[in-house]
């Protein structure tokens, strides 16, 4: 009879420890039925390309904050505290640049001669956020390309104060992949580091007023615009003349009061307007581009007698767009991982819809997956998760901008910002369709080994490129680099139909789509247990 009570109470202890602490409960990852619906749901000519702003980007904000509230996810927008307040309003500027005029002025000892450009014909505008007026002296300033790490700098022994800059297009040695400079200056600069606005920006930081870029093959030529100012389609009628994305819009978009956004005057001319401007002078853009591929070393210099006359008038408006918030909270409420992915997408261009399944309702639909599955698992994660759907990622990351630079929550307190962006296609050269590209910062070994180990789950496991977001800004990430919070940002590749009218549902890769998202659920779950 002793060791019966004996027994009984032993056991009734070990029960009572066992609820005490109860094992780590494991949340399931999402299954295909879990995200088709809404990746299909908002690529659907319904919501009319999701642009920013437009009546179609605010359904797709309806529908996700609908989710959110199915769920019972705590809102978090601008009302908390209200069951549809899921919202974060806010406003953006739109620039838009009207009539503009260009002329490029021969001086000689007696005489000066002015060539008259015409818009949309010899050269574009693009980029400026003030109407402008002037006439000044050019520089050529190499690629405008300024990289502290590697020492390379166009600017360096050149002054462009008040002055109008020549750049080229790419970065030294992107046309020879056998350079010295390639190897050089390529991880460092990438994609992102060249880009047109990032070029806008160098100029700017050093005192020029406007940029010209060229490109030294000649093959660019400004895109023809309609009466309306519409974008021309091509024959084929199934993408935008030069689909990289740097055509589509007509505007450029900024957050009120973001002195650090504003921008230059930039122009791009075509190759008889860029032959115009350099006949006469010392410059050959060919020699230069050899030689710097060759060396690496800038060799910047002032346009003898030549001056730039432009005038630029810019329309400005405002537009009011929101991000989608909510919240499970977590037992340390003073922390927080958030999970993101930008909804809007370009809309419609004469008359054709830019869905943008991959890009990006694969990372909302894939967003809404894991809330639904958290919340249908009952487990209280470790700490605070914020589900965010962000606007105008597609205007220039604002709506994750506005979030980080109007947020309450200290950026110490943000242990991982998770970004989907694309993760649902493959590149043409990923035959087997299992490359999958994780960005993390470079101190972040961690995360990188952390992605490492949640692939060995994964059958068959992916093909990782680990790359380092260090001076990048392709997605909403770097609006969080930005403030030292450390990411993991997930893409699958940028496809041929990336930013046409064939990006739909129908072509999406829904079981590739669901091992991301396995990968996503188990970084997760591993980082939450190691929150402190």
């Amino acid at each position: 009879m002793r060791n019966q009570l004996f027994i009984a109470v032993a056991i009734l202890l070990f029960q009572a420890d066992l609820f005490a602490q109860p094992a780590t409960k494991q949340v399931s990852s999402p299954s295909v039925s879990d995200f088709a619906p809404e990746l299909g749901f908002l690529s659907s000519d319904w919501m009319e390309g999701r642009e920013a702003g437009s009546k179609g980007g605010f359904m797709a904000a309806d529908y996700i904050a609908s989710m959110m509230q199915l769920f019972e996810l705590h809102p978090f927008g601008d009302k908390a505290n209200n069951k549809t307040g899921y919202f974060q309003n806010f406003e953006i500027l739109r620039h838009k640049t009207g009539i503009s005029s260009l002329a490029f002025i021969n001086r000689t000892i007696n005489t000066q001669i002015a060539q008259v450009l015409a818009q949309g014909v010899d050269y574009e505008v693009k980029g400026g956020t003030q109407s402008l007026e002037a006439e000044t002296a050019v520089v050529f300033a190499g690629y405008g390309i300024t990289t502290e790490d590697k020492g390379y700098d166009d600017y360096k022994s050149v002054d462009v104060k008040r002055k109008i800059v020549l750049v080229l297009k790419g970065f030294p040695g992107h046309a020879d992949t056998t350079s010295v400079a390639w190897k050089k200056l390529n991880k460092s600069l990438g994609e992102d580091g060249a880009t047109f606005e990032t070029k806008l920006l160098t100029a700017r930081k050093n005192g020029a007023i406007a940029m010209i870029q060229v490109d030294a093959d000649g093959k660019f030529e400004p895109v023809q615009r309609t009466h309306s100012n519409q974008l021309l389609l091509n024959s084929t009628m199934n993408s935008v003349k030069n689909p990289d994305g740097e055509d589509y819009e007509d505007y450029d978009h900024v957050l009120p009061n973001d002195t650090a956004n504003d921008m230059i005057q930039g122009f791009r001319l075509g190759s008889l307007a860029t032959q115009q401007l350099i006949s006469g002078t010392a410059l050959n853009l060919t020699e230069f581009e050899k030689k710097t591929a060759r060396t690496a070393v800038p060799s910047s210099m002032i346009l003898k007698d030549k001056l730039v006359q432009f005038s630029v008038k810019v329309k400005t408006e405002s537009l009011l767009v929101r991000n989608v918030l909510g919240m499970i909270p977590g037992k340390d409420t003073t922390k927080n991982i958030i999970i993101g992915g930008h909804y809007d997408h370009l809309g419609t261009h004469n008359g054709q819809i830019f869905n943008g399944s991959d890009d990006n309702a694969s990372g909302v639909s894939g967003v809404l997956a894991l809330v639904k599955v958290w919340r249908e698992s009952g487990v209280k994660p470790a700490c605070n998760l914020i589900f965010a759907s962000w606007t105008a990622e597609e205007k220039g990351l604002l709506g994750s901008q506005y979030f980080v630079q109007t947020m309450k929550i200290n950026p110490k307190n943000i242990k991982l910002y998770i970004n989907m962006d694309m993760i649902s296609r493959s590149v043409i050269e990923d035959t087997a369709r299992r490359q999958l590209s994780i960005g993390t910062r470079t101190l972040d070994e961690n995360l990188r080994e952390l992605a490492r180990k949640t692939n060995t789950s994964i059958n068959p496991p992916f093909v990782l490129d680990l790359w380092d977001v260090t001076g990048h800004s392709g997605s909403d990430y770097a609006s969080f680099t930005a403030r030292n919070i450390p990411v993991m940002t997930y893409n699958t590749g940028l496809h041929n139909d990336y930013h046409t009218p064939r990006d739909i549902s129908a072509t999406a890769d829904l079981v590739k789509m669901g091992d991301v998202l396995k990968l996503v659920n188990e970084s997760l779950q591993e980082v939450l247990e190691n929150i402190k």
